[in-house]
């Protein structure tokens, strides 16, 4: 199951001329120092961590070196050519639907990628992923979120000269999404200064999820 209008904006990405900052909607918005910085507060020389929908691994290589052990999971090789190698970092060719390990992981990372997953999709990746979380895991989710209500981009785009989908849902919409799947407490975090946030029907946070 994938969001074939999603997958196809992606899908034609990977098969262009791929460079670090491909896997961002907008070149010029890259928040990966801001993101590693988030991210880092919550890691450490002993966490084991999974990465969904790693890209080009423009976030991921700023922080790597200061987990115990990365798995980054990316459907599309092309892009996982720009992550680092590490001894650390395992790279594993996947759609994150279709991922399995018997790994345990101290966080999970899902950024910049939940709003391609219909809610139907993100309800089954919440549930997924809650068991891959050690006891006192943490999953960190990063996205936008629509303001008042939720808000469907599915069309052509003045902007990207292309067509472009994306599902931004409400945080109450989404929290409530995460509690079906289980999770108990949900931290919200206004992750990025006011100016980054471009459109006003849409808003960028940080949720913290145990």
């Amino acid at each position: 199951m994938d969001n074939q209008k999603a997958l196809q904006y992606w899908t034609q990405k990977s098969r262009s001329n791929v460079t670090p900052l491909t896997a961002k909607v907008r070149s010029t918005n890259d928040f990966s120092q801001m993101d590693a910085d988030f991210i880092c507060q919550y890691v450490g020389p002993d966490c084991d961590l999974l990465d969904l929908a790693t890209g080009t691994g423009i976030t991921l290589n700023k922080y790597s070196d200061r987990v115990k052990s990365v798995v980054a999971v990316e459907r599309y090789p092309e892009f996982t050519q720009f992550i680092e190698k590490r001894p650390n970092v395992e790279v594993v060719i996947s759609n994150i639907l279709d991922f399995e390990t018997p790994k345990k992981f101290d966080v999970i990372t899902f950024f910049g990628t939940v709003q391609y997953f219909n809610q139907e999709e993100v309800a089954l990746l919440y549930r997924k992923y809650k068991a891959f979380l050690k006891p006192q895991g943490k999953f960190l989710v990063k996205t936008q979120f629509g303001v008042k209500e939720d808000v469907l981009v599915d069309g052509f785009s003045e902007e990207l000269q292309c067509n472009y989908y994306s599902e931004y849902r409400t945080l109450n919409h989404e929290i409530a999404i995460l509690k079906q799947a289980g999770f108990s407490h949900v931290e919200i975090v206004d992750i990025y200064p006011p100016e980054f946030n471009r459109w006003e029907n849409t808003h960028f946070y940080a949720l913290i999820v145990d």
